[in-house]
């Protein structure tokens, strides 16, 4: 099935984010300029931000691919916000990466993969669409926690955000599983209309909860970030 204009338009930000990430592992190996990669990565950044505003004002809010992405004023704002979190990542991390001696591109490929992760969460009308966008953000992050290779607790930071996060995914799904069993749907807006009166879709509720509690670190689930945050570069 080909998607609809206005489908691609509605995805254009995290589009363009994912170009711009593989943009940045290409010429890595054609320049060593740190600020020829830094222009590129605020480029991209800058460019997803601002289609969002340019989604909007050309197609509007509504669904798009099936009801897989839903781009209202919901998403709009945290597209604006997280677009906005990530060129400001993207211009504090440079005098970081030349002080650390950090290879800058790969760095920059992460945070726009990351970046458009969010996006994909934050547009998400379907469960399992939610749970890309959320493994695309958590997998970039599992290795910008790590980044400083030759750095001990770096190396402990990734590992621990690494083996904690694949557990917080494992409740993520168990939880979308058992929603699934009972309302034969992943899709948000169906589920509005199922029975939430039975034990098993509250457990399947509770899990898809615990397991984004731990992605958030929101108490009681934050016992990892200290040595996470300790060992992950500043930006």
């Amino acid at each position: 099935m080909i998607p609809r204009p206005e489908d691609l338009i509605r995805v254009l930000p995290e589009t363009i984010w994912c170009i711009f990430g593989v943009v940045m592992m290409l010429i890595q190996p054609m320049t060593r300029n740190r600020h020829v990669l830094s222009f590129f990565a605020i480029l991209g950044t800058i460019l997803g931000t601002s289609a969002s505003i340019y989604a909007y004002q050309t197609v509007g809010t509504g669904s798009a691919f099936s009801s897989l992405i839903q781009f209202d004023s919901f998403s709009i704002f945290f597209h604006l916000l997280i677009g906005l979190v990530s060129i400001l990542v993207v211009l504090g991390a440079g005098p970081y990466l030349e002080r650390e001696n950090l290879e800058s591109a790969e760095f920059f490929a992460l945070v726009l993969f990351a970046t458009a992760g969010m996006g994909v969460l934050s547009s998400a009308q379907e469960l399992l669409t939610a749970f890309i966008g959320l493994e695309m953000s958590s997998i970039s992050s599992y290795v910008l926690a790590g980044y400083r290779r030759d750095t001990l607790k770096s190396s402990e930071s990734a590992m621990k955000y690494f083996l904690l996060g694949s557990f917080a995914t494992a409740f993520f799904l168990y939880g979308i599983a058992l929603v699934y069993g009972v309302t034969g749907t992943t899709n948000l807006a169906q589920m509005a209309n199922a029975d939430t009166s039975g034990n098993l879709i509250k457990l399947g509720l509770a899990l898809i909860l615990i397991g984004l509690g731990f992605k958030v670190a929101a108490a009681p689930f934050q016992l990892w970030t200290p040595d996470v945050y300790e060992g992950a570069p500043t930006p």
